[in-house]
């Protein structure tokens, strides 16, 4: 009887087994393995390997000595590298809780301006040089025109609470000292000086100044710089005693990692220091892998 039971078993087990062989095969969808995890969002191992590309064709510490020499000469390009993504991809988080989405249209349109200004041989020629895929570069690319369209939003909020404070009546020069970022005027009030309007290299800001009458603000005047607001203090024969406000915004074109606004990137950093005490951020790679 036992001999029989056991037998009906095995039995059942090698239909079972048949069965499951000759059903359909059950797809294992892949997960490719991420390089940092950010909020819930992965930046994937193959996204921070084209970015490593890059970092080591254009190495951002050439000729900068480490006050610690790093046990792994490439240490600090990694390091570097995916604290780049990390960023890039707060910034992109940020900004879609704004609203602010850049299409792959613009993206295109970018590079297609950029590809006729240097010429299509120069221009493939500076990508290889700059260790960029055309794929790395379409990536790099849009994360620049999120960053950009993120800072234009905040300035644009900033500028508007320094115009809202000027029409509740505090002075030009507190509400310059409060919100500028020209670093020549904001500690004076946003006393720029004496001037001609046609002097001034912005078009936009020119035309609004030379318009002014004494005592009088301007709206914002958006410059390639940013956001200005301007008045005039006196006025003799051809020129203007200017005060201005800036927040900057810079346009693509003049944006730069140098002229970043320093409270937007106190912004990002916030949010990233608060993204690691939330252990919402993990790093897989270079020094800080597994923190």
């Amino acid at each position: 009887m036992r001999l029989a039971l056991r037998r009906c078993v095995l039995l059942l087990v090698l239909g079972g087994a048949l069965n499951a062989c000759n059903g359909p095969a059950v797809s294992i969808p892949f997960s490719e393995p991420a390089a940092a995890v950010v909020d819930g969002h992965d930046i994937s191992m193959k996204a921070y390997q084209a970015r490593l590309e890059v970092s080591r064709h254009r190495d951002p510490f050439l000729g900068i000595p480490e006050a610690i020499p790093s046990p792994v000469p490439s240490q600090r390009l990694e390091d570097f590298t995916i604290d780049q993504l990390v960023r890039e991809e707060v910034i992109h988080l940020e900004a879609e809780k704004r609203g602010i989405t850049v299409s792959d249209h613009a993206v295109q349109s970018r590079i297609d301006t950029l590809r006729a200004r240097a010429g299509g041989t120069a221009f493939a020629a500076a990508l290889s040089r700059n260790g960029f895929t055309a794929g790395s570069f379409l990536a790099y690319q849009g994360a620049l025109l999120t960053e950009v369209a993120l800072v234009t939003a905040m300035a644009k909020d900033r500028a508007g609470s320094a115009a809202h404070e000027l029409q509740s009546g505090q002075s030009f020069s507190s509400v310059a000292a409060r919100w500028s970022d020209d670093a020549g005027t904001f500690a004076r009030g946003g006393d720029v000086g004496w001037l001609r309007p046609a002097d001034l290299p912005e078009p936009a800001l020119a035309t609004a100044v030379q318009a002014l009458t004494t005592g009088t603000v301007s709206g914002m005047i958006r410059t390639d710089r940013g956001f200005t607001i301007a008045t005039v203090l006196e006025r003799r024969a051809d020129q203007v005693h200017l005060a201005v406000i800036l927040v900057l915004a810079p346009t693509v074109d003049v944006f730069s990692p140098q002229g970043t606004p320093t409270w937007f990137t106190k912004f990002i950093d916030d949010r990233v220091a608060a993204l690691r005490r939330d252990r919402k951020l993990a790093i897989k790679v270079g020094s800080h892998a597994g923190s």
